[in-house]
């Protein structure tokens, strides 16, 4: 995968707003997030996004990641009557012979919406596919399509700006609920008086065996004691089962760790980590990013030693809902992926889409082929029992195949 070189720089690159059938933005791309900071934060405060757009998340990524994988940033800032509308936070890569634009963040992104203010919500609304595709294409320069994965349909309410573009449901859905009520209210709901008095009896084995302790790990030694933790079980795990590790990937590691640093002193951390101990020892931990008062579970992993069968993961999970649902946080997230534990939590699931936009003849026959092949595997997924039994083979057809994201 070769970095789009000949890409036009944003002070060259020629505005979005103009023609006949013009948008109402001004829109351009810009090779930094720094540099358009300011306007980056205003539309964090007053706008719709999700913790995977916030400022330090994308700049972290751009900085840690994104070099390694070849790929520029091609962040489009939309401008309407002069202010800051929206901003999508893309990077651009080749393929061959195939230029594609992205969000950035790859897999580590659960959700991507970008960042809206309500004017350009309601603006882009009234939108045809083909004024938006038209925009897309000139703020972005040389590049055959957009392939934009893992889109909530709504976001806090607000529905999708760019669901008028082309598009298949994603293969895979997120698992939010309602913490409103706290957690009485919250289980009362799920029916779940047995599963709470199993968690209990299983926290009284695990503090028999030596001192059962839950926290939010607050200095940052504790924290990256913590993450190093998770590294070290993931590996572990991923390892037995013979899978890929996205986080031995180069630059990912420095990625979270930088996370960690600029949450120091955040009233909403893009990461923050809950820690189950046991005697002392670190048992399983959970990191996630909060915005606007939603909490996005970014991962979890517990030790494989002699109390894993009273299931750490399990209880620090329900331990870290119930410290959520004290500090009168409305949502938590899951994420991305069906995993049986989440169906007990979540009574709905969030609906996500993958859209395209082609600009060339090479980019409407990749995106042809991708909507085929999403399709299928969107249909597979749905019928759970033939997507356990397929998937292996799926993954190996996927590592077989193009990869789009390096």
């Amino acid at each position: 995968m070769e970095s789009l070189s000949n890409l036009p720089d944003a002070a060259t690159r020629p505005s979005a707003s103009v023609g006949r059938n013009a948008a109402p933005f001004d829109v351009r791309a810009y090779s930094s997030p720094s540099q358009i900071e300011r306007e980056w934060r205003q539309l964090e405060a007053v706008g719709t996004a999700t913790v995977f757009q916030r400022y330090d998340w994308i700049d972290a990524y751009v900085r840690h990641v994104l070099p390694h994988k070849d790929a520029q940033p091609a962040i489009l800032l939309g401008r309407l009557d002069g202010h800051p509308a929206f901003i999508l936070p893309l990077a651009t890569f080749r393929v061959g012979p195939l230029r594609v634009a992205a969000w950035i963040g790859d897999e580590h992104a659960g959700y991507n919406f970008g960042l809206w203010s309500p004017d350009a919500v309601e603006r882009m609304s009234a939108m045809p596919r083909s004024t938006v595709r038209q925009m897309l294409k000139a703020a972005l320069g040389k590049v055959d399509c957009a392939i934009l994965e893992r889109m909530p349909r709504i976001q806090d309410g607000v529905a999708q700006p760019l669901s008028m573009l082309a598009g298949t449901p994603s293969a895979g859905e997120g698992y939010p609920f309602d913490l409103t009520g706290g957690l009485d209210e919250v289980l009362a709901q799920r029916k779940a008086t047995t599963r709470l008095k199993r968690v209990r009896t299983r926290e009284r084995r695990l503090d028999e065996a030596g001192g059962l302790r839950f926290r939010m790990t607050q200095d940052l030694t504790a924290e990256r004691e913590a993450l190093e933790f998770f590294f070290e079980q993931k590996a572990r795990r991923l390892s037995e089962q013979g899978k890929s590790n996205g986080f031995d990937k180069p630059g990912v590691k420095d990625f979270y760790r930088d996370l960690l640093q600029r949450s120091q002193g955040m009233r909403e951390p893009v990461l923050e980590i809950a820690e189950l101990s046991v005697g002392g020892r670190i048992r399983a931990v959970t990191g996630s990013g909060i915005h606007h008062g939603r909490v996005n579970s970014y991962f979890t992993a517990f030790a494989a030693d002699e109390l894993s069968h009273h299931s750490p993961g399990n209880i620090l999970t329900f331990r870290h809902i119930e410290h959520c649902c004290e500090k009168a946080m409305p949502v938590y997230d899951l994420g991305i992926g069906y995993e049986e534990y989440k169906t007990h939590w979540c009574q709905e699931i969030l609906p996500l889409d993958d859209r395209h936009a082609a600009f060339t003849p090479l980019g409407a026959a990749t995106v042809a082929l991708m909507r085929l092949r999403d399709g299928v595997k969107s249909r597979m997924r749905r019928n759970r029992s033939l997507w356990k039994k397929l998937v292996p083979s799926a993954r190996s057809a996927d590592h077989r195949a193009i990869e789009l994201k390096g």
